[in-house]
This record gives C-alpha cells, structure tokens and sequence, in this order.
C-alpha cells in the first residue's frame, strides 16, 4: 500500500511540475507581448464571452485580459495583412 501511495505522490508531483512549466511559459509569452508597447482600445463583449474567456484564463493561470489579447495577437499573426 505504501508503494501505491508513493506512486500517486509522485504522479501528483509530476502533473504539477508540468502544470506549472505550461503556466510559466504563457506568462512569458504574456509579458512579452506586454512589453512590446500597447493603446488602450474598448470593445463589446458578449457576457457569455466574458465568461468563457474568464474560464480559459483561470485554467491557464492567466488573466483574462491578458488571455483575450494573446487570443487576438494569435488570430492577427495567422492572418497577416494584405494589401
């Protein structure tokens, strides 16, 4: 029983690590793009966009705000302007 019990820790202890290195490394991108300059802009969102956004950035260990702009910095980049 103790083997079993020393198995999950360490499966718990694993899942966590990776947890945290997935977080760090969106906070990275997050403080990158940050750092590039910005203008603040108002839009309107649904609230059950809110929500979801909300919802995603939570999991993520982001903030909301922070998630939406890399959403669209993400959309933009696929996308690239023609002229």
């Amino acid at each position: 029983m103790k083997k079993n019990s020393s198995n999950a820790i360490g499966a718990e202890a694993a899942f966590a690590a990776d947890l945290y290195r997935g977080r760090a490394a969106l906070n990275s991108k997050a403080q990158e793009l940050l750092a590039t300059g910005s203008r603040q802009v108002t839009i309107r969102l649904s609230n059950s966009e809110i929500a979801r956004a909300k919802q995603q950035a939570e999991a993520k260990g982001l903030r909301y705000q922070t998630y939406i702009k890399m959403l669209l910095h993400e959309a933009l980049g696929r996308n690239p302007a023609r002229h």
